[in-house]
């Protein structure tokens, strides 16, 4: 991996966050510079894990005949995922084979030795090694049973000789994306919030949304509500958007609004009209 580290990214991630806040009349410039901060975090989440693949060790390890050396150029791939775990502060890594089984998985700082071997049912398994080289998939937010939060995960094939023969893949935390989409917004009169393909709001500026796995459910329903926003729902609330005019909240707010698409996720910006701010 080239020196995309944490330290970069969030440098990078700060320079875009540094910008002007926008007008009270421009709510379209703030949700489109946070959607700019969220494309940005994929972006390089996706390069760095792309590049990972690429190393030749992957390649010897394949290929190897010798189980001595196999099990030398697993230390190597340990250390290497150790490594990049560490620049891109990712929960969980691992390197999946074609079958399933785990060849070798990070944990925090940590290198695992209680290796799976049904990672297959995953749902980022069959759509990240469908995926073509140096491409990665981008899974649907999931809770993690390695580092017990809700995730982000990214997968990419590891491919030698023109044959596919791995998976790599890395989780980030939620609260990543939280934080980056949250700064610098406080207070009700302008928020953003961002939704998933199912409708769930995963981060709201007005309130910490908890990512931690509880001991009662695994359930998206239980920790993140679905969302609404006075009398509309999602669908709703877009096609009000769309047509132009204020949106209004439960307590017959009136706020200006605007949303931008990034992956799965749609993130939505409300600023209240002139007058109407409590």
């Amino acid at each position: 991996m080239t020196p995309n580290s944490l330290r970069i990214l969030v440098c990078t991630l700060l320079c875009v966050l540094a910008a002007p806040a926008p007008a009270a009349s421009s709510v379209e410039n703030l949700v489109q510079r946070k959607a700019e901060v969220l494309h940005l975090l994929h972006k390089k989440a996706k390069k760095a894990l792309a590049n990972a693949a690429q190393d030749r060790v992957f390649a010897d390890y394949f290929t190897a005949t010798d189980a001595a050396e196999r099990h030398r150029l697993k230390d190597h791939i340990d250390h290497i995922s150790l490594s990049l775990q560490g620049r891109v502060h990712s929960g969980e890594m691992c390197l999946i084979d074609a079958t399933g089984s785990e060849i070798s998985r990070i944990v925090g700082n940590r290198i695992a030795a209680d290796l799976a071997h049904d990672e297959k049912a995953t749902s980022f398994f069959a759509p990240g090694f469908a995926r073509s080289p140096r491409t990665v998939f981008i899974a649907p937010l999931y809770l993690s049973a390695d580092v017990h939060k809700w995730v982000v995960a990214y997968a990419t094939p590891v491919t030698t000789g023109g044959v596919k023969r791995a998976l790599l893949h890395y989780e980030l935390s939620l609260e990543i994306y939280q934080s980056l989409l949250n700064r610098d917004l406080s207070g009700p009169a302008t928020f953003l919030m961002a939704i998933d393909g199912s409708g769930h709001v995963l981060a709201d500026s007005r309130q910490r949304i908890a990512v931690v796995a509880r001991a009662d459910s695994v359930t998206a329903a239980d920790y993140f509500a679905t969302f609404r926003f006075g009398d509309h729902d999602f669908a709703g609330l877009r096609q009000q958007i769309d047509r132009g005019g204020a949106v209004t909240d439960s307590r017959g707010q009136r706020f200006d609004a605007a949303y931008a698409a990034v992956e799965d996720w749609t993130l939505v910006a409300f600023q209240a009209v002139a007058g109407d701010a409590s």
